[in-house]
């Protein structure tokens, strides 16, 4: 039996190559803290910051039997700024496309065709959704009304996460299926 709070990083490492549990608990404990702390100085979403955190230690434990360690603390906080600034930019990214659906629905709003083009859009849409959940239904048309994710979460109840992730997906598939989407979906 190990007495696991003594060992050091590289050791418990060792240990969880050969998938002692106990170990990898050790060393989620050690860090999950301070690496929400540090995550938090970059994001002010605590519910996200835990999930990157969690998510690096899925993959951790995922990984272990083909990760090369010589610094256990270097690689998970390398690790943590590599996610964080992956998730800045996927919400860049993410701003610049509702930004363009916005211009979009400025531009053509003051055409007298919009009203046709748009029941044209929703009908089109509506005959795609149908091969969706009633759920994936409900959070594109929330969205579509300009309820954030926080607030279809709270509706739903879903986490955030939950309710971001299917809406990125369901955009995704409908991108490649709606024009009008796919011109905006790479803005």
């Amino acid at each position: 039996m190990h007495n696991y709070f003594i060992l050091s990083d590289e050791e418990l490492f060792d240990l969880i190559k050969n998938e002692d549990e106990l170990a990898f608990s050790e060393l989620y404990n050690r860090y999950k803290r301070p690496m929400i702390g540090l995550a938090l100085k970059k994001l002010d979403d605590e519910e996200v910051v835990e999930d990157i955190v969690h998510d690096l230690f899925v993959k951790f434990w995922i990984n272990r039997a083909t990760i090369q360690i010589t610094n256990f603390k270097s690689y998970i906080y390398r690790a943590l700024r590599n996610k964080v600034l992956d998730y800045i930019a996927h919400l860049v990214h993410e701003r610049k496309y509702l930004d363009s659906l916005i211009d979009f629905e400025k531009d053509y709003t003051q055409g007298s065709d919009f009203a046709i083009r748009e029941e044209q859009f929703l009908q089109e849409l509506d005959k795609l959704m149908i091969h969706y959940s009633p759920q994936d239904n409900l959070i594109l048309k929330m969205r579509m009304q300009g309820y954030s994710n926080t607030e279809i979460a709270a509706h739903l109840g879903l986490s955030e996460k939950t309710v971001r992730n299917k809406y990125s997906l369901i955009t995704k598939a409908l991108s490649g299926k709606l024009k009008i989407l796919t011109v905006f979906y790479f803005f």
